[in-house]
């Protein structure tokens, strides 16, 4: 409970510290407020033309003589004197804007842009750029992008002009009518945050999800370091691969670089990190395997048949064509759903992985669900979106916005559990390292400990004829010192160093070590039976951790009792490994007693940790008087 303070604190924190960080990262993903001014722009179908807005006339003008175009009322003007003649429209600009810019979404045409007269902008800058004596050849391409031009600060009260080609092969549309461009200016400053605030949206996930590919391939290159080469760290670095490549395949300016496809490839990309996703899972199930597999093969299968498809070469474009390209959608959402139950079903069966997946996953889907119903009366308007969406995916059978929600929960739900499983091997790992070392040590302490027998025993044995011809001449001379000299002979015999020799190695090491620390320490100790298996149902860190939490703790209550003493007895009884300790522990009314310290407790904790496996009645702790007294029983 003094810990919890402190991790209450820590977390506050931790919390209090990513909050600036968090508003710092996304600042940039929200642009500037666009103040924009539509100063010229065609009429919607079934609206009044509002004649492109006010104060613009539009007109032509040949070696100074200028013809003004009457409007439609539709957005077109005629009056043009022959085919393919340039012709102007110009305007006052009275509109306010900090860092001017023009937008003139001109397709196929080109454009000159003047301003007060002078050139600002042109097409064509081979040409003679005046006003009244150009002629503007049309594009043989449409052009990607409108074309943007900056205006200088002092652009306000100024007359912006624009001389627009037009076909020479025919008369613009019906009647020799002409069609300007849509004209817009605005901010330049705002358009500028956009472009920042568009691939601050773009690169900031897809730097976490590289971010996170790394970490899972370091996490595979140190599986390999430690002899385990296992591939499920690369297939779901894989799927992350796949997740990365789509976003950036959102991009505005992906076409730019990569042209026009046949087929959608953030579709491709996302469909692709699912099927890895569900193939990472199938290497985890070894229980519900088939399930799985079964999904992952369905996703895999449709995926790559609908971007068969969506090439062309196979079908025409119709309803079946359209089935098809929307087939990953229904797959993706019904294996993900398996595989999120097959997840809970694992985890109710103890397998690690998914029960770190699986709480993860309801964790998350409480929190959605709260998120929601707090949403409904303050942000009402995202609260109906998502359940408008949902609903029609149901009614269309389309369900990518069910889909995209269960996947985001999948795939942080096996983050979770790989970083929990990634923590546990590590943790496994140091715990090894902790346990050899121990081992190594008490190995030491076990060949000091025979080493010492051995001389004890070598020096009884070099004494014992002395001992021998003493007593006989003891029986003829002395016979009443015989006793008290046997007695003396019998406290040399039990004070030589008890040692373990049973078929278990590990047994050996931990307790012949173990038992020398607390010969050093005054301590008797006996052995009454001494028999283990070569194998025991526990990992060397576990039986480790087992004998040595029990024997420290015996060492340390009987060091402090008034007759020290230690008694082991381990054997095998029915099918099942016994192995009991007897220790001294003091009188409660001693002035040695001492109230257990918190690595006993630790102790104790960490001994019913292990044996709990087993079952709550295999682990006895009992006290009688003076003697406590530890059993613990592994079936075999």
């Amino acid at each position: 409970m003094k810990q919890l303070p402190k991790l209450i604190a820590a977390l506050f924190l931790a919390v209090l510290l990513c909050i600036p960080a968090v508003f710092a990262v996304f600042y940039y993903t929200q642009p500037m407020e666009d103040v924009s001014y539509e100063l010229f722009q065609f009429a919607d179908d079934g609206e009044e033309y509002w004649n492109g807005g006010d104060g613009w006339t539009v007109y032509t003008e040949e070696a100074g003589r200028q013809t003004e175009l009457v409007a439609n009322g539709i957005g077109g003007y005629t009056g043009l004197a022959y085919s393919g003649q340039t012709f102007y429209y110009s305007k006052e600009l009275t509109e306010e804007s900090d860092s001017p810019m023009l937008k003139i979404d001109a397709a196929n045409r080109t454009v000159s842009v003047f301003l007060d007269g002078k050139i600002i902008y042109t097409d064509c800058p081979e040409l003679d750029n005046r006003i009244g004596y150009l002629a503007l050849p049309m594009m043989e391409y449409d052009r990607s992008e409108p074309v943007t031009v900056s205006l200088p600060p002092d652009y306000h009260g100024k007359t912006l002009t624009i001389a627009q080609s037009t076909a020479a092969s025919e008369k613009q549309g019906d009647d020799g009518t002409v069609w300007p461009c849509e004209v817009t200016l605005y901010c330049g400053y705002a358009y500028e945050s956009g472009l920042i605030a568009s691939s601050a949206r773009t690169m900031i996930p897809a730097v976490l999800l590289f971010s996170l590919l790394l970490f899972l391939l370091a996490v595979f290159i140190w599986n390999a370091s430690q002899g385990a080469f296992t591939a499920k760290p690369l297939v779901f670095a894989l799927a992350v691969l796949f997740q990365m490549c789509g976003i950036l395949s959102e991009a505005d300016f992906f076409y730019q670089y990569f042209g026009t496809l046949p087929i959608d490839l953030t579709d491709m990309f996302f469909h692709f990190s699912v099927g890895a996703f569900l193939l990472f899972l199938t290497l985890y199930a070894s229980r519900l395997r088939l399930l799985f597999a079964a999904a992952t093969l369905l996703q895999w299968i449709s995926v790559l048949l609908s971007f068969s498809i969506q090439t062309g070469k196979f079908l025409e474009y119709g309803d079946l064509y359209v089935f098809f390209m929307n087939l990953p959608q229904i797959t993706g959402f019904l294996a993900l759903a398996a595989a999120l139950t097959g997840t809970f079903i694992l985890w109710k069966r103890g397998v690690p992985f998914f029960r770190h997946m699986g709480q993860t996953a309801l964790f998350l889907m409480i929190g959605y669900l709260l998120f929601l119903a707090v949403s409904i009366p303050i942000l009402s308007d995202y609260a109906a979106s998502v359940f408008t969406r949902l609903a029609q995916g149901v009614i269309m059978l389309l369900p990518k916005f069910a889909l995209t929600l269960l996947w985001n929960l999948c795939l942080l739900s096996g983050l979770a559990a790989v970083l929990f499983d990634f923590i546990e091997q590590v943790s496994r790992r140091r715990t090894e390292l902790e346990v050899l070392s121990s081992k190594n040590r008490l190995a030491l302490e076990s060949y000091e400990n025979l080493r010492l027998q051995s001389e004890e025993v070598m020096m009884l044995r070099h004494d014992t004829v002395k001992h021998y011809t003493l007593l006989h001449t003891m029986i003829k001379e002395n016979p009443e010192q015989v006793s008290g000299y046997l007695e003396e002979l019998i406290g040399q015999t039990k004070r030589i160093r008890p040692v373990i020799s049973c078929r278990n190695q590990t047994l050996n090491i931990l307790l012949n070590g173990k038992l020398g620390m607390a010969k050093a320490k005054g301590i008797e100790t006996e052995i009454d039976r001494c028999d283990a298996p070569e194998k025991l149902p526990l990992s060397e860190p576990e039986l480790c951790s087992l004998i040595l939490n029990i024997l420290d703790n015996a060492i340390n209550a009987a060091s402090v009792s008034q007759k020290p003493l230690i008694r082991l007895d381990f054997h095998c009884k029915a099918q099942h490994f016994v192995f009991s300790c007897e220790n001294s522990v003091p009188d409660k009314t001693s002035d040695n007693i001492k109230t257990p310290t918190p690595e006993h407790r630790y102790g104790l904790k960490i001994i019913r940790q292990i044996m709990k496996r087993f079952g709550d009645n295999m682990l006895s702790i009992e006290q009688t008087g003076n003697i406590y007294r530890i059993t613990a029983v592994i079936p075999l």
